[in-house]
């Protein structure tokens, strides 16, 4: 089994020593003995400076660059296109999609691959993030069904891993949502969500398994807009859905009474929601070039 994993930076985002941080995991993890591949776009860099960073990454990492920026569903599409040309997802390959200012413990890696291979019918699998998560490996018998409210409300590029069975159903990150769109957010909600109704089923294990700050009040107004298209379109798929939407909507009151949001953006945030109804056709899988080799 092969975990493949997707990010992205910005050179000059200022998370030089994050994305260091991250790196160093990646490369421990993998000396543990895991079977891993980790896909990075990094933005706003020049070819001589990508050249550098090949000097200092581990040799399961691939890199490729652009010049200028892009959204994040954007790059980790243009990401997933380049592994797929490279190897597509065995069915028991485990995928994840972490940030760049996130870090793993050293044993998490070949624990989850374990974990999903001791559990044949898991395609999502979710957890907590913390500053200081625990150290712990991952054991199958943790893991205990995942309520939809949960996968709504903890999935985030740090906390969600799938099957690559799962993964290659669900297609691709929906361009219009994320970081670096007018939306600001929603993707990995959306991204969840479009797996649990394939036909996943999804899984929680009740602690931090990765290192990254907690989502809080200030994130989750930050990406109130995003979040509360993503409900409004897969609402009437399930009743739980529909309660996580009208939930929401009373999030973005409380949001506003508390001066986190303003009635302008609220009522910005409910007619983009309305606009949004229906669901799209989920993005395709697209094959892109293959990186080049480190």
């Amino acid at each position: 089994m092969t975990t493949i994993l997707f990010s992205t930076t910005d050179l000059h985002g200022q998370r030089e020593r994050e994305f260091a941080q991250l790196l160093t995991s990646i490369g421990r993890n993998a000396a543990s003995g895991a079977d891993m591949r980790l896909y990075v776009l990094v933005q706003n860099c020049t070819p001589a400076e990508l050249a550098a960073l090949r000097e200092q990454i581990p040799p399961c990492c691939r890199l490729t660059a652009i010049e200028g920026r892009c959204s994040l569903s954007t790059a980790r599409n243009r990401l997933i296109g380049i592994a797929l040309a490279e190897a597509a997802p065995g069915r028991d390959d485990v995928v994840g999609f972490p940030d760049d200012d996130c870090w793993y413990p050293d044993l998490l890696v070949p624990s989850l691959t374990d974990t999903f291979a001791a559990l044949p019918d898991l395609d999502i699998l979710l957890c907590r993030v913390a500053r200081q998560p625990s150290e712990k490996p991952v054991a199958a018998e943790e893991v205990r069904p995942a309520a939809v409210r949960e996968v709504v409300r903890l999935s985030t590029s740090n906390s969600l891993f799938l099957r690559g069975s799962a993964f290659l159903r669900v297609g691709a990150f929906d361009p219009e949502l994320g970081v670096g769109t007018v939306n600001g957010g929603g993707e990995d909600t959306d991204y969840a969500i479009r797996a649990l109704l394939t036909g996943g089923q999804a899984g929680l294990i009740d602690r931090a398994l990765v290192a990254h700050p907690e989502p809080d009040l200030a994130s989750a107004a930050k990406y109130y807009r995003g979040a509360l298209i993503v409900l409004a379109r897969h609402a009437r798929r399930r009743p739980a859905l529909m309660f996580e939407f009208l939930r929401k909507i009373l999030v973005g009151c409380y949001f506003v009474s508390r001066r986190r949001l303003s009635p302008r953006l609220l009522l910005a945030a409910l007619g983009a929601a309305a606009r949004n109804v229906s669901p799209p056709s989920p993005p395709p899988l697209r094959l892109g070039s293959k990186a080049p080799k480190v």
